[in-house]
């Protein structure tokens, strides 16, 4: 008994390796890239949405940020002004002065303390100080003084008070005879880029990125089996045909039928040569394992086998699974029960239950279509 045990445990121990060597070979292969694509393609409408969506948000995000925050608007009110400069000594005007030189001046104590004193208590000094900006472009004798604001009452009120600040200057400096405005516009708002257009790009930037790395996280996440390479790789099974339901191509009529007719007439009359009874199992119970049956036995090489249905997982019938010639297991296209496959067969390995072959029920015609032959040819059932 005690040397019976240990070769169970050998045993166990060995297929648990190879078991967990198949899924590794499996993953060290990467992602199969042509039908993740065709997934997508098959999912596009959610990229459209979240591209859609995207721009909505971010476009509509943006316009609204606009309407309700006052720091983003700006009001501005600009005054020229024409500068009589006086005569030295030797009959030359003083005409050196530049805007860095005015930029200075309306901070100087000369300028700034005048006009706060023209001002509401509410306008501080630091508020004057990054409002105004003087400004000389060309010709030393016209200055002009812009006045940034968040609110137009503001903007007046500090371009006024500046105005009067600046007649009063003369009268504190002998270099300048007078200082006279020449035009004078109110404060009006700031019209800066509309940039509601870059914003909606970038939304539909992001919402279609997000959505395909999404649909890639989560095909990475998915061990769900939609190939026959995805059963012969993870678990070692051969294939013998794939089922399509009709149902999922929108046409009428059986509502499964073999993919590749031939294909699987010929596996079948190959593989299950000289064996008379086939045992078939399912990773989750069926709807109707009657019907699953009477589409197997339609298959040529199967017609005049004994076909019986050995159960599921947790409902298995192993004593007949023993007893049969062959075992076959069925996988459901897309189905979530992959993983469960793997715990099922390693149960069915350490009953001495020899499943061998595999196919594959339920894939989707149009997916299959594509994948192998392309668009624009059509598979015959």
């Amino acid at each position: 008994m005690a040397g019976s045990g240990q070769r169970f445990v050998e045993q166990y121990g060995k297929r648990k390796e190879t078991d967990m060597e198949q899924e590794r070979e499996f993953l060290q292969e990467g992602l199969d890239l042509r039908f993740f694509l065709l997934r997508l393609y098959h999912s596009l409408w959610i990229v459209v949405i979240a591209a859609l969506g995207g721009a909505a948000i971010c476009a509509g995000g943006y316009m609204l940020y606009k309407q309700i925050n006052p720091a983003a608007k700006e009001y501005r009110a600009e005054t020229k002004y024409y500068i009589d400069f006086a005569e030295d000594s030797t009959g030359i005007g003083y005409g050196y002065y530049n805007d860095y030189t005015w930029n200075d001046l309306m901070k100087s104590d000369d300028i700034l303390p005048y006009t706060l004193s023209l001002l509401p208590e509410g306008i501080s000094q630091e508020t004057v100080e990054m409002a105004v900006v003087a400004d000389i472009i060309s010709d030393v004798r016209l200055l002009t003084i812009t006045v940034t604001a968040p609110d137009t009452d503001t903007a007046n009120e500090i371009a006024q008070a500046t105005a009067e600040s600046l007649a009063h200057y003369p009268e504190v400096i002998k270099e300048i005879d007078s200082i006279r405005v020449i035009r004078e516009d109110k404060a009006e708002e700031v019209v800066f880029g509309d940039f509601t257009k870059n914003w909606c790009i970038f939304g539909m930037t992001a919402g279609i990125l997000l959505s395909v790395f999404a649909r890639w996280i989560v095909y990475c996440m998915d061990f769900s089996v939609y190939l026959p390479k995805d059963i012969e790789k993870r678990f070692g099974l051969s294939v013998l045909g794939v089922f399509y339901q009709k149902k999922r191509s929108g046409k009428t009529g059986e509502k499964e039928c073999a993919y590749g007719r031939e294909e699987l007439d010929a596996n079948t009359a190959y593989a299950l040569k000289g064996k008379e009874k086939i045992a078939i199992v399912t990773i989750l119970e069926p709807e109707n394992s009657e019907e699953l049956l009477g589409t197997l036995k339609k298959s040529d090489g199967m017609k005049q086998k004994e076909i019986v249905y050995a159960g599921s997982y947790g409902k298995t019938d192993y004593e007949c699974i023993r007893n049969a010639d062959a075992g076959i297991l069925c996988f459901t296209y897309g189905g979530k029960d992959s993983k469960l496959a793997e715990r099922y067969l390693s149960d069915l390995k350490t009953q001495d239950c020899k499943i061998t072959y595999a196919i594959l029920t339920s894939a989707d015609q149009t997916m299959y279509r594509r994948y192998y032959w392309g668009a624009g040819l059509l598979m015959q059932p």
